[in-house]
Protein backbone atom coordinates (compact mmCIF):
# COMPACT_ATOMS: atom_id res chain seq x y z
CA UNK A 1 0.00 0.00 0.00
CA UNK A 2 2.92 2.61 -0.47
CA UNK A 3 3.03 3.48 3.61
CA UNK A 4 6.01 5.17 4.61
CA UNK A 5 6.42 3.95 7.90
CA UNK A 6 9.07 5.20 9.14
CA UNK A 7 7.55 8.81 8.45
CA UNK A 8 4.16 7.94 9.68
CA UNK A 9 5.50 6.49 12.88
CA UNK A 10 7.74 9.47 13.36
CA UNK A 11 4.64 11.42 13.11
CA UNK A 12 2.24 9.58 15.27
CA UNK A 13 4.91 9.84 17.56
CA UNK A 14 5.12 13.42 17.14
CA UNK A 15 1.15 13.89 17.80
CA UNK A 16 1.43 11.76 20.86
CA UNK A 17 4.44 13.89 22.22
CA UNK A 18 2.81 16.79 22.10
CA UNK A 19 -0.64 15.91 23.16
CA UNK A 20 0.97 14.89 26.45
CA UNK A 21 1.73 18.61 27.46
CA UNK A 22 5.00 17.61 28.73
CA UNK A 23 7.48 18.14 26.29
CA UNK A 24 8.38 21.01 23.81
CA UNK A 25 8.81 19.29 20.61
CA UNK A 26 10.91 20.43 17.57
CA UNK A 27 11.74 19.34 14.22
CA UNK A 28 14.93 19.67 11.69
CA UNK A 29 12.33 18.10 8.96
CA UNK A 30 11.80 21.63 7.27
CA UNK A 31 14.46 23.66 9.24
CA UNK A 32 15.74 24.54 5.91
CA UNK A 33 12.39 25.95 4.57
CA UNK A 34 12.65 28.21 8.22
CA UNK A 35 15.83 29.23 7.59
CA UNK A 36 14.80 30.36 4.07
CA UNK A 37 12.03 32.50 5.49
CA UNK A 38 13.90 34.38 7.90
CA UNK A 39 16.43 35.62 5.62
CA UNK A 40 13.82 36.66 3.13
CA UNK A 41 12.23 38.46 5.95
CA UNK A 42 15.82 40.12 6.35
CA UNK A 43 15.55 41.80 3.29
CA UNK A 44 14.68 45.76 2.97
CA UNK A 45 12.07 44.88 1.33
CA UNK A 46 9.50 43.86 4.19
CA UNK A 47 8.43 46.17 6.82
CA UNK A 48 9.83 45.81 10.26
CA UNK A 49 6.24 44.50 11.92
CA UNK A 50 6.59 41.57 12.17
CA UNK A 51 9.41 40.53 10.98
CA UNK A 52 11.20 37.66 13.01
CA UNK A 53 14.40 37.74 14.88
CA UNK A 54 17.17 35.81 13.44
CA UNK A 55 19.20 34.10 15.95
CA UNK A 56 15.93 32.48 18.37
CA UNK A 57 15.59 28.68 17.59
CA UNK A 58 16.07 26.44 20.01
CA UNK A 59 18.20 23.77 20.70
CA UNK A 60 17.20 20.46 21.37
CA UNK A 61 18.24 18.51 24.92
CA UNK A 62 16.81 14.91 23.34
CA UNK A 63 17.32 13.57 19.86
CA UNK A 64 15.08 10.64 19.26
CA UNK A 65 15.46 8.09 16.91
CA UNK A 66 14.02 4.96 15.58
CA UNK A 67 13.99 2.37 12.84
CA UNK A 68 10.49 0.25 12.45
CA UNK A 69 11.97 -3.45 12.40
CA UNK A 70 8.53 -5.37 11.74
CA UNK A 71 5.48 -4.42 10.39
CA UNK A 72 3.24 -7.32 8.94
CA UNK A 73 0.61 -10.68 9.49
CA UNK A 74 2.59 -13.15 10.67
CA UNK A 75 0.94 -17.20 11.15
CA UNK A 76 1.13 -18.50 13.82
CA UNK A 77 -2.33 -18.02 15.61
CA UNK A 78 -4.94 -15.74 17.49
CA UNK A 79 -4.19 -13.49 20.18
CA UNK A 80 -5.42 -14.65 23.28
CA UNK A 81 -5.56 -14.22 26.78
CA UNK A 82 -4.51 -17.66 28.48
CA UNK A 83 -4.93 -17.05 32.13
CA UNK A 84 -2.60 -14.51 33.20
CA UNK A 85 -0.73 -14.44 30.21
CA UNK A 86 -0.95 -13.29 26.48
CA UNK A 87 -0.93 -16.12 24.23
CA UNK A 88 -1.35 -17.49 20.59
CA UNK A 89 -3.69 -20.38 19.78
CA UNK A 90 -5.46 -21.98 16.45
CA UNK A 91 -4.52 -21.14 12.94
CA UNK A 92 -5.12 -17.18 12.81
CA UNK A 93 -2.69 -14.45 11.58
CA UNK A 94 -1.25 -11.99 14.46
CA UNK A 95 -0.50 -8.63 13.30
CA UNK A 96 3.62 -7.75 14.42
CA UNK A 97 4.62 -4.07 14.83
CA UNK A 98 8.25 -3.30 16.11
CA UNK A 99 10.50 -0.83 16.76
CA UNK A 100 13.97 0.05 17.94
CA UNK A 101 13.62 3.10 19.55
CA UNK A 102 16.84 5.17 20.67
CA UNK A 103 17.09 8.52 23.19
CA UNK A 104 20.00 10.56 23.04
CA UNK A 105 21.36 13.22 25.07
CA UNK A 106 22.64 15.78 22.85
CA UNK A 107 25.02 17.52 25.29
CA UNK A 108 26.66 14.40 25.78
CA UNK A 109 26.12 12.23 22.77
CA UNK A 110 25.33 9.48 25.03
CA UNK A 111 22.64 6.95 24.22
CA UNK A 112 20.56 6.99 27.70
CA UNK A 113 18.03 4.66 26.09
CA UNK A 114 17.64 1.89 23.56
CA UNK A 115 14.20 -0.38 23.44
CA UNK A 116 12.51 -2.86 20.99
CA UNK A 117 8.99 -1.76 21.50
CA UNK A 118 6.44 -4.58 20.54
CA UNK A 119 2.85 -4.70 20.04
CA UNK A 120 0.60 -7.74 19.07
CA UNK A 121 -2.86 -7.55 17.80
CA UNK A 122 -5.16 -11.01 16.38
CA UNK A 123 -5.66 -10.57 12.78
CA UNK A 124 -7.83 -13.72 12.19
CA UNK A 125 -7.40 -15.02 8.76
CA UNK A 126 -9.03 -12.57 6.82
CA UNK A 127 -7.44 -12.05 3.44
CA UNK A 128 -4.63 -8.93 3.91
CA UNK A 129 -5.72 -7.16 0.52
CA UNK A 130 -8.84 -7.07 1.89
CA UNK A 131 -8.43 -5.74 5.36
CA UNK A 132 -6.64 -2.43 4.41
CA UNK A 133 -7.98 -1.73 1.34
CA UNK A 134 -8.35 2.18 0.87
CA UNK A 135 -6.98 2.67 4.10
CA UNK A 136 -4.88 5.49 4.76
CA UNK A 137 -1.66 5.26 7.42
CA UNK A 138 -2.55 6.57 10.71
CA UNK A 139 -6.69 7.41 10.01
CA UNK A 140 -9.40 6.58 12.19
CA UNK A 141 -10.07 3.67 9.92
CA UNK A 142 -6.48 2.67 10.51
CA UNK A 143 -6.23 2.15 14.06
CA UNK A 144 -9.45 -0.08 13.79
CA UNK A 145 -6.92 -2.44 11.94
CA UNK A 146 -4.82 -5.44 13.46
CA UNK A 147 -1.83 -3.44 12.39
CA UNK A 148 -3.44 0.10 13.60
CA UNK A 149 -4.09 -1.73 16.77
CA UNK A 150 -0.23 -3.08 17.22
CA UNK A 151 1.22 0.45 15.99
CA UNK A 152 -0.78 2.17 18.66
CA UNK A 153 0.33 -0.45 21.52
CA UNK A 154 4.22 0.50 20.02
CA UNK A 155 3.39 4.09 20.35
CA UNK A 156 1.92 4.16 23.72
CA UNK A 157 4.76 2.16 25.06
CA UNK A 158 7.46 4.55 23.68
CA UNK A 159 5.59 7.06 25.14
CA UNK A 160 6.29 5.67 28.21
CA UNK A 161 9.74 4.67 27.31
CA UNK A 162 10.53 8.43 26.80
CA UNK A 163 9.02 9.88 29.97
CA UNK A 164 10.75 7.70 31.97
CA UNK A 165 13.53 8.44 30.78
CA UNK A 166 13.62 12.24 30.77
CA UNK A 167 12.06 12.06 34.24
CA UNK A 168 15.00 10.28 35.69
CA UNK A 169 17.14 12.86 34.31
CA UNK A 170 18.08 15.13 37.22
CA UNK A 171 17.04 18.73 35.96
CA UNK A 172 19.28 22.25 37.68
CA UNK A 173 18.11 25.60 37.20
CA UNK A 174 19.86 27.97 34.85
CA UNK A 175 21.07 31.58 35.56
CA UNK A 176 18.88 33.60 33.21
CA UNK A 177 20.00 37.20 34.52
CA UNK A 178 22.93 38.88 36.78
CA UNK A 179 21.91 42.07 38.35
CA UNK A 180 24.02 43.24 40.89
CA UNK A 181 23.79 41.41 43.78
CA UNK A 182 21.10 39.31 42.89
CA UNK A 183 20.20 36.80 40.19
CA UNK A 184 17.00 35.16 38.46
CA UNK A 185 16.83 32.14 38.09
CA UNK A 186 14.83 29.51 35.33
CA UNK A 187 12.07 27.20 37.45
CA UNK A 188 9.96 28.55 39.77
CA UNK A 189 6.75 27.08 41.37
CA UNK A 190 6.94 24.89 38.65
CA UNK A 191 9.83 22.98 39.58
CA UNK A 192 9.11 23.21 43.30
CA UNK A 193 11.68 25.89 44.37
CA UNK A 194 12.04 26.88 48.01
CA UNK A 195 12.48 30.23 49.45
CA UNK A 196 15.58 29.52 50.93
CA UNK A 197 17.25 26.90 49.20
CA UNK A 198 20.78 27.60 48.66
CA UNK A 199 22.51 26.89 45.20
CA UNK A 200 25.53 26.57 43.55
CA UNK A 201 28.46 26.95 41.05
CA UNK A 202 31.19 24.00 41.54
CA UNK A 203 33.84 23.83 38.99
CA UNK A 204 34.80 20.37 37.02
CA UNK A 205 35.11 17.71 39.12
CA UNK A 206 37.35 14.19 38.14
CA UNK A 207 35.81 12.21 35.68
CA UNK A 208 34.95 8.57 36.28
CA UNK A 209 36.00 6.07 34.07
CA UNK A 210 35.49 2.44 34.73
CA UNK A 211 39.39 0.91 33.79
CA UNK A 212 37.89 -2.39 32.53
CA UNK A 213 35.29 -0.94 29.96
CA UNK A 214 36.14 2.53 29.48
CA UNK A 215 32.72 3.88 30.29
CA UNK A 216 32.13 7.02 31.90
CA UNK A 217 30.46 6.21 35.23
CA UNK A 218 30.33 9.77 36.13
CA UNK A 219 31.54 12.66 37.65
CA UNK A 220 32.88 14.01 41.00
CA UNK A 221 31.01 17.09 43.02
CA UNK A 222 33.75 19.90 42.40
CA UNK A 223 35.12 22.97 43.84
CA UNK A 224 32.33 25.44 45.32
CA UNK A 225 32.79 28.62 43.62
CA UNK A 226 29.91 30.68 43.99
CA UNK A 227 27.05 30.47 46.51
CA UNK A 228 23.22 32.27 46.24
CA UNK A 229 19.98 31.88 48.51
CA UNK A 230 16.63 31.93 46.76
CA UNK A 231 14.68 34.67 47.94
CA UNK A 232 11.34 35.07 45.78
CA UNK A 233 9.50 32.20 44.07
CA UNK A 234 7.22 32.90 40.73
CA UNK A 235 5.85 30.28 39.10
CA UNK A 236 7.97 30.14 36.09
CA UNK A 237 11.42 31.64 37.87
CA UNK A 238 12.99 32.35 40.70
CA UNK A 239 15.12 35.59 42.26
CA UNK A 240 17.93 34.66 44.79
CA UNK A 241 20.52 36.64 46.49
CA UNK A 242 24.58 36.19 45.79
CA UNK A 243 26.47 35.50 48.97
CA UNK A 244 29.74 34.55 47.77
CA UNK A 245 31.31 34.29 43.72
CA UNK A 246 30.87 35.78 40.66
CA UNK A 247 27.85 34.34 38.21
CA UNK A 248 27.00 34.49 34.36
CA UNK A 249 24.35 34.32 32.42
CA UNK A 250 23.81 30.58 31.58
CA UNK A 251 25.09 29.09 34.19
CA UNK A 252 24.06 25.84 35.34
CA UNK A 253 23.46 25.43 39.39
CA UNK A 254 23.76 22.53 41.73
CA UNK A 255 22.63 22.09 45.04
CA UNK A 256 25.18 23.11 47.78
CA UNK A 257 27.10 20.17 49.13
CA UNK A 258 27.99 20.77 52.73
CA UNK A 259 31.10 18.73 52.56
CA UNK A 260 32.73 20.18 49.75
CA UNK A 261 35.20 22.82 50.79
CA UNK A 262 34.45 26.21 50.01
CA UNK A 263 38.18 27.82 47.85
CA UNK A 264 39.03 30.37 45.55
CA UNK A 265 35.76 31.79 45.07
CA UNK A 266 36.77 35.25 43.67
CA UNK A 267 39.34 33.41 40.72
CA UNK A 268 37.51 29.98 39.87
CA UNK A 269 36.69 28.92 36.28
CA UNK A 270 33.34 28.19 35.45
CA UNK A 271 32.79 25.60 32.95
CA UNK A 272 30.19 26.24 29.91
CA UNK A 273 26.83 25.02 30.59
CA UNK A 274 23.99 25.17 28.57
CA UNK A 275 21.49 27.58 28.94
CA UNK A 276 18.34 25.50 27.70
CA UNK A 277 17.30 23.56 30.85
CA UNK A 278 13.61 22.51 29.18
CA UNK A 279 13.06 18.76 27.49
CA UNK A 280 13.21 19.70 23.93
CA UNK A 281 13.11 16.68 21.27
CA UNK A 282 13.62 16.19 18.07
CA UNK A 283 12.00 13.23 16.46
CA UNK A 284 14.06 11.49 13.58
Amino acid sequence: HQWQLGTGMRDLLVDGLINTNRYTVLTRRDIASVLAEQEIQQNDAFRDQGKVKQGNLKNIQYLIKGAVTDFAHVGGGTLRVLGSKLGIVGDGQVALVSVTLYVIDVETGEIVASKTLEGKASAGSVDFKAQYKGIGFGGNAFYRTPLGKATQEVINNGLVVIGETIANKQWYPSVIKVEEERLFLSGGFDRKIEVGSEWGAYSPGEVLIDPATGDVLGQKVGTLSGEIIVGEVFDRYSVAEVREGAFRRGQRLRPIQQNVKKENISGQHFPEDSIDTSSHLNIH
